[in-house]
């Protein structure tokens, strides 16, 4: 009899994020057989922009893992089946036979064991393995993941080595590594203490034994065995965030022009206008608005910089989808404001108090930073920092970065053009560009631009 696979499996699946087309499992949250409610997390994908979660797209039980942690895969890939909640073992065994899929549903809150966990190694077996593992004495189940045993095969480890040190019972990549890292440096230890005990001896200190002791994960380098340190792990945005750069550093020559704007005009500006608002009971407005609607306003005039570059020609854009880089606690992020070049300086500045929240609360969604067009990054309102040079947010051929305001001493002209000598605040924005796609010369006049806007407070309010 024909099973009807649909009224018993949900398909996940790796949802569709605009030009976002390639995407890798980093872990599986849920295990094989856990209960799972709508929108639960279910794992963790990494894309070329961000990492995120890939959420159950109904409520029931995880029966079937299709691909490990590392795999790379096309969006709209399958990843997983979930069993309905109201399925018989008995249909999800049918329904998993039918799709020619292992018969392994287990029953909800039950682990999986296997007999021979090396040999499932060996075999690619996608299931979590149970192993036995020593914790204070007791021999306990211990869990490791996909992506765990494909690094224990890569490295030529014993399950039961790695398991043995998680005092959690479940083995991750990261474990994995670590183990990896111990081991290279215990198998290096008694060459380097014969060594610093040799230089010791001679110098008649034992200070430095005691160092090189202390040492005791992660890799040395070269020169710096006696040096102590503590190994941070990356996280996975982090490792995002590094291909990335150096992806767009390696196929993008880059450039960075500066230009000295006085913002004396502007900041006067700025304070009458907050004044009315908080009379009206409105929110301030944060210098960055003003600093980004003047962008925008420059952009418009210098639409080659809203572009992206490609072999073909220069895409130039209609629209400016502005990105705005956001320092979180897990990493940069660039959530993009749609068209940023239509929006009020009120306006704006409401944009970015919101999106920066999401951001820093893990809230933002893959759409929410795609399809960017230009990029403004703001180190400035971190610490004073004299120059804001940065790496391009690719495809985009120019980003804008906003260094601290300064009080500096700069030569001012009177009305009659006689030039003294006044304290101004005075900021020093820097354009990274493209050179494939644009020249200095086209640079240097949207800073000039960009300048003039705001020391004469003529852009778009």
């Amino acid at each position: 009899m024909k099973v009807n696979t649909a009224t018993v499996l949900t398909e996940v699946r790796i949802p569709f994020m605009g030009s976002v087309e390639n995407a890798t499992i980093l872990k599986w949250v849920a295990e094989i057989g856990s209960a799972i409610e709508l929108n639960d997390a279910l794992c963790e994908i990494e894309t070329d922009k961000t990492v995120m979660e890939v959420e159950s797209p109904s409520a029931g039980r995880l029966v079937k893992q299709l691909v490990e942690g590392g795999a790379e895969l096309k969006v709209g890939a399958l990843i997983a089946y979930l069993a309905n909640t109201d399925a018989t073992s008995e249909g999800i065994s049918s329904a998993l036979r039918a799709l020619g899929l292992a018969d392994e549903p287990a029953q909800a809150g039950t682990r999986m064991a296997v007999s021979d966990p090396g040999a499932a190694v060996a075999a690619g077996d996608a299931r979590p393995i149970e192993l036995a593992t020593k914790l204070d004495g007791a021999s306990v189940p211990a869990r490791i993941s996909p992506y765990a045993r494909r690094l224990v095969k890569e490295h030529g480890l014993s399950l039961d080595d790695v398991s043995g040190n998680v005092p959690s019972g479940r083995v991750t990549g990261d474990d994995v590594l670590r183990h990896v890292a111990n081991r290279k440096t215990a198998s290096e230890e008694p060459a380097r203490l014969a060594s610093v005990a040799s230089n010791a001896d001679k110098e008649g200190t034992i200070e430095s034994i005691q160092v090189a002791t202390a040492i005791t994960a992660g890799q040395t380098l070269p020169g710096y065995e006696g040096v102590p340190f503590t190994l941070i792990p990356h996280t996975s945005r982090r490792r995002a965030i590094a291909r990335r750069l150096v992806e767009i550093a390696r196929t993008a020559p880059h450039l960075t022009a500066d230009v000295q704007v006085d913002l004396i005009r502007m900041l006067d500006s700025r304070v009458a206008f907050n004044e009315r608002r908080t009379r009206n009971g409105q929110a301030t407005v944060s210098v960055l608005a003003f600093f980004v609607s003047a962008a925008c306003a420059a952009l418009k005039a210098h639409p080659q910089l809203n572009a992206t570059y490609s072999d073909e020609g220069l895409t130039v854009w209609k629209r400016i989808n502005l990105g705005v880089a956001v320092d979180t606690p897990d990493g940069l992020v660039v959530p993009v404001i749609r068209d940023a070049g239509s929006l009020s300086v009120s306006e704006i500045a409401e944009a970015i108090t919101a999106m920066s929240i999401r951001a820093r609360d893990g809230k933002l969604r893959p759409e929410d930073m795609d399809g960017g067009t230009f990029t403004i990054s703001n180190p400035g309102s971190i610490g004073p920092v004299l120059r804001a040079e940065a790496i391009l947010n690719g495809p985009q051929v120019a980003l804008l970065g906003f260094p601290a305001i300064q009080q500096t001493p700069i030569a001012v002209a009177d009305a009659g053009g006689t030039l003294r000598v006044e304290i101004r605040p005075v900021m020093r924005p820097s354009l990274t560009f493209d050179h494939r796609a644009l020249d200095g010369a086209a640079a240097v006049r949207y800073l000039t631009d960009f300048k003039n806007r705001l020391e004469t407070m003529v852009f778009d309010w």
